[in-house]
């Protein structure tokens, strides 16, 4: 006889004990597994191209649109690593950015400040940690020549990371790693502004931010992280990007990027 307990379980008798069906050891089995997901790079430097923008900045929306491209990109995460931040300094205009925060906006003043560009400007591009204008005339992004950095790995697990950077070149200073959940397909209705009754989409935008510091133990660079919080947004799409730095210095040293079932 088949009957069905309260858990709504289906549930046999056999000489008068009452058995669990095997489906139901299945289930109770997968509901008890912790999935993991592990993101490496490569040993070769992993190419970050970072693109500044804002929703108060009429320039910036075709700038957005070229991004949207490198979803079919053969290069995507393994060679190249698009990313765009939205910075706060245009809010004033009217519009405030639901994707800015001025931890971006430092974040491009830090290449100017180092020379490492030589604006701060929307819509503003950095490659492999330096100053780039070719968008502005047509120019594919620069593929810079191969060079063995070390790799990085993180395996995540729920909202948690562990962080391994092995670096094969000289490491002088103290390292961060840092994380970043991207959205894609990101639709927003701008009413004020620069930009007011215009829809603007985005694709690879920064949705949430964190960092950590990393520390040396036999030659390995480690540490825990916990993902940041992107649960104001939605996102069908989502990928996670980490990167590695010198601890006063954005320029990326490492980048691991993939597809995120969040």
């Amino acid at each position: 006889m088949k009957i069905l307990n309260q858990t709504g379980f289906s549930l046999s008798t056999i000489n008068g004990m009452r058995v669990i069906r095997p489906a139901l050891f299945l289930f109770l089995f997968l509901s008890n597994i912790s999935w993991s997901q592990t993101i490496s790079s490569s040993l070769v430097q992993v190419s970050m191209l970072e693109v500044y923008t804002s929703q108060g900045c009429s320039s910036c929306p075709p700038a957005e649109r070229w991004m949207s491209k490198f979803k079919q990109d053969k290069r995507l995460w393994k060679q190249l690593v698009p990313m765009n931040f939205h910075v706060d300094y245009w809010d004033y205009l009217g519009w405030k950015d639901p994707y800015a925060s001025s931890i971006f906006t430092k974040r491009q003043r830090d290449y100017k400040a180092l020379k490492l560009s030589h604006t701060v400007a929307t819509p503003g591009f950095i490659v492999s940690g330096q100053g780039w204008n070719g968008w502005f005339r047509g120019q594919p992004v620069p593929a810079y020549p191969f060079k063995a950095v070390g790799v990085l790995s993180a395996k995540v697990e729920e909202m948690q990371a562990q962080i391994s950077f092995n670096p094969v070149i000289k490491v002088s200073a103290p390292l961060t790693i840092h994380v970043a959940i991207l959205g894609f397909d990101q639709i927003t209705n701008v009413q004020r502004g620069e930009n007011s009754g215009k829809q603007l989409p985005h694709d690879f935008v920064v949705m949430a931010y964190n960092n950590a510091q990393l520390t040396l133990q036999k030659g390995s660079y480690t540490n825990h992280l916990t993902l940041p919080d992107a649960s104001q947004f939605t996102s069908a799409n989502q990928a996670l990007v980490f990167w590695v730095s010198q601890q006063n210095n954005p320029s990326p040293i490492q980048v691991a990027a993939d597809w995120w079932n969040g």
